[in-house]
């Protein structure tokens, strides 16, 4: 087994070639000039070993985050490759690379981050066991506060930071190689354009009480959001006419992109809670849920209770900065078999 791996996202040019249970590999700390040392560096490590790129049997990169320009280079190349031979091409990304590579040096650590523009974070963070990835650029501040007092790991010091660097190990980076299974070789950037993010927050929302004439695009919403124990269109449309029920939407420009289903009894539960993939990370989740907090108010019931896939970080972490804390787990409780978080919140 041949392998050839290349990392262009960061500062550093990595070049990692595999053959058989030997490693080879060429580094390069150019300054993100990689668009003009790539070739060379790998046409340096290919002749060493006495190789050409027809005799790799997989290519791998890393996709991003990091460089825009790099990541297109590294991306842009491996594709010719794998093209020209038909080879096996796979994506790494960047963040899971930098985890594992600080995991190693420091097997406390639990957030990650790579500096983007304008003095903002791409970021990861391990949560129960699992890394998640923010989709947006964090803020210093954010990042500080999600860190709070343990050092984040990252490719290169970072003043405003406690940090630590990680060091290049080229096993680590045919391990995420191994582990990954992207062979979509599309870039990851985790970020609205300024345009887009700046459109988004201009728009006119509402939340407002469901009525039955949104009962399609709730449907519609539920099925392309929720993978497991997805509610039938028949039991969301019986909501509507069951007191114990209650669902509110979220409205964008005249559109429902949200809702949130809540069952009543001696607490609220949130039955269910999604918003469109492409209308994520302008604060929806967040009104749905501050919308709901004031409905329980309104009708005294003073505590809160959601369940939770294990998997689905980016649920939990926004029931957690919304204030909800863990009450109780049950093991398999999904259809797939993940576990399931109870939460709960109490209101004054």
């Amino acid at each position: 087994m041949k392998r050839l791996i290349i990392n262009t996202a960061n500062d550093e040019l990595d070049i990692v070639l595999q053959i058989e249970e030997k490693i080879f590999f060429k580094t390069n700390n150019s300054r993100m000039h990689h668009n003009e040392t790539m070739l060379p560096l790998i046409d340096e490590l290919l002749k060493e070993n006495e190789i050409d790129t027809r005799d790799i049997d997989e290519f791998g990169v890393v996709i991003g985050p990091g460089s825009f320009t790099g990541i297109r280079v590294g991306v842009a190349t491996v594709k010719a490759f794998r093209d020209s031979i038909n080879a096996v091409a796979k994506g790494i990304n960047n963040l899971d690379y930098l985890y594992n590579l600080a995991k190693r040096q420091n097997p406390d650590v639990e957030v990650v981050a790579i500096l983007g523009s304008k003095d903002s974070y791409f970021v990861a963070r391990e949560v129960n066991g699992i890394l998640y990835k923010y989709e947006r650029n964090l803020t210093l501040d954010e990042l500080k506060n999600l860190a709070k007092d343990t050092p984040v790991g990252m490719f290169k010091q970072d003043g405003n930071l406690d940090c630590f660097v990680v060091r290049f190990d080229p096993q680590v980076l045919i391990d995420c190689f191994e582990k990954s299974v992207d062979t979509a070789l599309v870039p990851v950037y985790y970020q609205l354009s300024q345009a887009e993010s700046e459109k988004m927050k201009r728009g006119n929302i509402v939340i407002r009480e469901a009525v039955a004439k949104d009962l399609d695009k709730i449907c519609e919403i539920e099925k392309n959001n929720i993978s497991v124990n997805t509610l039938s269109k028949e039991y969301i449309y019986s909501a509507f006419s069951d007191k114990n029920y209650k669902i509110f939407v979220s409205v964008f420009n005249g559109v429902v992109v949200g809702f949130i289903l809540l069952q009543i009894t001696d607490e609220i539960n949130i039955v269910s809670l999604a918003v469109d993939k492409q209308y994520r990370n302008i604060g929806l989740a967040t009104k749905l849920v501050k919308k709901l907090e004031q409905f329980a108010i309104d009708i005294g019931v003073k505590t809160i209770s959601l369940e939770v896939r294990r998997h689905n970080i980016t649920a939990y972490l926004l029931y957690e900065k919304l204030g909800f804390s863990l009450r109780r787990e049950r093991k398999g409780y999904y259809q797939n078999g993940d576990d399931c978080l109870e939460m709960v919140k109490h209101l004054d």
